[in-house]
C-alpha cells in the first residue's frame, strides 16, 4: 500500500462492494467542494459465506493494514471493521495526521464484532484523542453514541450525489411501490402485510426486491441480490420507494432514491426529515397502513419539491464536509 496518496484526504474502505456507492458519492462531494481526495486501498473484509477462520484472517489482515496505510493527512474510515472498538485500534497508527471513523450503526440488532460494552468503553475513551474523530449521519446515531459515553460525535450529512432527472414521470395510478435492500430484522413485516393489499386496491404493484426476504402476503417478493445497475433500474421505474423500518439510524436506500428523483415514503425520523425536509408528505407518523397509502398518493405529484430538496441536500452536504475537513485556520465556507 503506497504512502504517496493523491491528496490530503483519503478514504479507507474495507467494504469495497457494499460501500461502493457510498464511497463514490463521498468522493464526488469532496471533489465538488474542492477537497482533493483519493482511496487509501484498504484490504477487503467482504468474505460472505466463508468459514470463521477465513473471516478472522480477513479481519486480521485489515488490522495489520492500519500501520501500512501511510502517515499524515486526514484518513476517513468508511466502515469500522471492529465496531465501537475501532477508534482504539487507530490510536497508534495515525499520530501524524487525523482519523475520522464513520459509525453507521452504533447499536446493531444483530451481534457484531466489537459492539459489546467493553469495546464501547475502550472505543469511547480512544475517540477523545485529539487526532481522532467519530462521524455519525443522523442525530439519532449521535444521541446513541453520547448515551454510551462518547463525547461530541461529529454530525455530517450522508454523502449524496446530484439528483438525476427521471426520464419520464411514472403514472401514480399504475406504478410500482418498491421496498428494496437486504432483509433485516428491523424490516417491519407486520406493516407490509397490512399495506400490500391496500396498495394493490389503490392500483399499485407492490414489490419487494432484495436478498433474504421471506414471503410477504400481498407483495411480489424477488428474493435475490440486486446488482448496482438492477437496483437503480428498479428504483428508477417505481412510483415510490418505501422505508418500512422499525429501527434505523440512516438509510442508503432513501438517499439513492432521492438521487434518482424517486419519491420516498417512510416513518417520521430525523434522518429522513433532514434528507427530504420536515414537511415532506411521505413522512408518516405511525404504523397505520391507510396513512402509508395516503403518503404514497401524496408524494406522486411532488417531483419539483423533491428536486429542490435533493439540490439543497447536496449543497448542504458539500458545505458541511468541506468545513469539517478544511485545514485549521481556514475560514468556514458560506
Amino acid at each position: 500500500m503506497s504512502a504517496h496518496l493523491p491528496g490530503p484526504v483519503w478514504l479507507y474502505n474495507p467494504l469495497p462492494e457494499a460501500l461502493k456507492h457510498y464511497e463514490g458519492a463521498l468522493l464526488d462531494v469532496l471533489s465538488a467542494a474542492g477537497v482533493p481526495a483519493g482511496s487509501a486501498g484498504a484490504p477487503s473484509i467482504e468474505v460472505s459465506g466463508a468459514s470463521k477462520w477465513q473471516r478472522a484472517r480477513a479481519a486480521a489482515a485489515e488490522l495489520a493494514a492500519h500501520r501500512r496505510a501511510g502517515r499524515g493527512g486526514h484518513l476517513i474510515v468508511l466502515w469500522p471493521t471492529y465496531g465501537l472498538l475501532e477508534p482504539a485500534l487507530w490510536l497508534p497508527s495515525w499520530r501524524a495526521g487525523r482519523v475520522s471513523i464513520v459509525i453507521h450503526d452504533p447499536s446493531p440488532l444483530r451481534r457484531q464484532l466489537g459492539m459489546g460494552p467493553v469495546a464501547a468503553s475502550l472505543g469511547g475513551r480512544a475517540a477523545r484523542a485529539s487526532h481522532l474523530r467519530v462521524v455519525a449521519h443522523s442525530e439519532t446515531a449521535a444521541d446513541t453514541l453520547r448515551a454510551n459515553g462518547w463525547a461530541s460525535p461529529e454530525l455530517l450529512p450522508h454523502p449524496l450525489l446530484r439528483a438525476r432527472p427521471r426520464a419520464q414521470p411514472v403514472p401514480a395510478d399504475r406504478g410500482t411501490v418498491l421496498v428494496c435492500g437486504q432483509y433485516k430484522p428491523a424490516r417491519n413485516v407486520e406493516l407490509l402485510v397490512a399495506l400490500g393489499p391496500q396498495l394493490r386496491r389503490a392500483g399499485y404493484r407492490a414489490v419487494i426486491a432484495g436478498r433474504g426476504w421471506p414471503a410477504v402476503p400481498g407483495w411480489e417478493v424477488i428474493d435475490r441480490f440486486l446488482t448496482e445497475i438492477e437496483l437503480d433500474e428498479r428504483m428508477g421505474q417505481s412510483a415510490a420507494v418505501l422505508i418500512p423500518y422499525s429501527h434505523f439510524y440512516q438509510s442508503g436506500i432513501a438517499v439513492r432514491a432521492v438521487e434518482l428523483g424517486v419519491p420516498v415514503v417512510g416513518p417520521e425520523h430525523p434522518f429522513l426529515a433532514e434528507l427530504l425536509g420536515s414537511g415532506w408528505p411521505g413522512l408518516i407518523a405511525g404504523q397505520d397502513a391507510a396513512d402509508w397509502v395516503a403518503g404514497v398518493n401524496a408524494v406522486a405529484g411532488q417531483a419539483d419539491r423533491l428536486a429542490h430538496a435533493a439540490a439543497a441536500g447536496r449543497d448542504r452536504c458539500e458545505r458541511a464536509w468541506a468545513d469539517y475537513l478544511r485545514p485549521a485556520g481556514v475560514p468556514a465556507s458560506t
